[in-house]
Parts: structure tokens; sequence; C-alpha cells
């Protein structure tokens, strides 16, 4: 009984800390960005940022004094380029694509992703109720639903060919790890910079199927296959 009561104390007494260092909080609301292969401040490139991978969803937080929990749902178009080495002894033609021999093939992979980020963060106030500082970092789902996959070599000069999706071993549950910083401003504006390093393949290990593209793919040689990208949003706290 003793034992139980000073558990109790102890928790009260944490509690009652976690208050003192900022108190409870809840919030939720809607996010909007863009995900890009390099960070820059240009106007042209945010803006093509926000052309090519614009990306929307909703934000929650729970904030337990200086330490919080912000789960994440998004939704953005992604298109990533993967080389291979075709490891073709003689110029071979696949539908209406030669392939020189010793040639490189680029295949960019269009796709529908939804992530689900988990993130667990440090928030530091620098001016009360203007601008807060956070850390933060945590696992990251994301669902992949191809479009189409283009297809171009690395010699010469031809126009990019769509190839079937079916043909590709494509993940349809990636998984990921997200870190950085973000900036409460006014209490209601938030913006994150975060970086997605992606962890499992997004290719099986059969990269093309038993099908004719599958004849002349040396899967082995595949460049990289992970998805690495900035994440920067703009979020808006309902609560």
């Amino acid at each position: 009984m003793k034992k139980t009561f000073l558990l109790i104390a102890a928790l009260l007494m944490m509690g009652s800390a976690a208050f003192a260092g900022g108190g409870f909080d809840i919030a939720i609301g809607p996010k909007i960005g863009y995900q890009t292969a390099k960070l820059s401040y240009q106007r042209d490139d945010i803006k093509a940022g926000f052309k090519n991978h614009f990306t929307v969803g909703l934000f929650g937080r729970v904030e337990i004094g200086n330490v919080y929990v912000q789960p994440e749902v998004l939704w953005f178009k992604s298109s990533n380029a993967f080389n291979l080495a075709t490891n073709v002894a003689q110029d071979t033609i696949i539908g209406n694509i030669t392939i020189p021999s010793g040639a490189d093939m680029t295949f960019t992979l269009n796709a529908m992703n939804i992530q689900v980020p988990v993130f667990i963060g440090y928030k530091l106030n620098l001016v009360d109720n203007i601008l807060a500082l956070r850390a933060q970092v945590g696992p990251t789902f994301n669902f992949i639903i191809p479009q189409q996959t283009l297809a171009n070599r690395a010699i010469g000069t031809s126009e990019p060919t769509e190839i079937g999706n079916e043909a590709f071993d494509t993940k349809s549950i990636a998984f990921g790890l997200q870190g950085g910083i973000g900036f409460d401003i006014l209490r209601r504006l938030t913006l994150d910079i975060n970086y997605n390093f992606g962890i499992t393949k997004v290719f099986g290990a059969n990269y093309i199927n038993n099908t004719e593209w599958g004849q002349y793919i040396n899967t082995s040689n595949i460049s990289d296959v992970h998805t690495k990208m900035f994440m920067v949003s703009l979020g808006f706290k309902l609560l």
C-alpha cells in the first residue's frame, strides 16, 4: 500500500512538473507544402516545388510541457528517377525503344502517395506566444499507388516511353525516417522543414518481373531505390 501511494505521488509530481513547464495542449489543423530534393530560398524553386510536388494534409499535436507527439496524414504526387545498367550485349529493340549495347536506362516512377509520419519532438519557447522552436524525429509510413512508369535511355536522344506498372515489382507500403526542425508563430501558424530518408526500397527484389523487359535488365545494378526528399510545410492550428 505504501509503495502504491509513493508511485501515485511520483506520477502526480511528474504531471505537475509537465504542466509547470508549459502545460498540456492538444492541436489539430490542415497543412500544405511541397517536397524537394534540394532546399532553396529562391522564389522560382519554391513555385516549382508547389507545382510539381504539392502536398496537402492534416496534422495533430499533443503537448505535455516541452515534449510533444505530432502525427500527420499527407497526400502528394511523387516522381522519382532510378538508374540501372541494362547489361545488353548488343543493340536490342524492345517495342519502339532501341537499347544500345552497354547503355544505362533511366526509369521514372510517377505515383500517388499517402504518407503518415509520427514525430516525437521538443519545443522551446523563444518569445512567449510569438515564436517557438521545435526539433522532431520519427518513423514514416508511405502508402504508394503507382500511376505510370517512364523509361528513357541514357545514350542518344529519345522521348520517354510509358511502361505498364504491372511489369514492376513496386512496393505498396514503404517505411522511412523523418527528422527536422519547426517553428510555431503566434501560436497558430506552424512551419516544418523535415528530411525524409526511405528505409524500405521502393522496388522489391525483382525490380522488373518476368516480362520482355525482364530479359534485358540486370537488377543488381540499380543505383538507388530509396526515397530521399525534403518536406517543407505550413500548418494552421484550428484548436
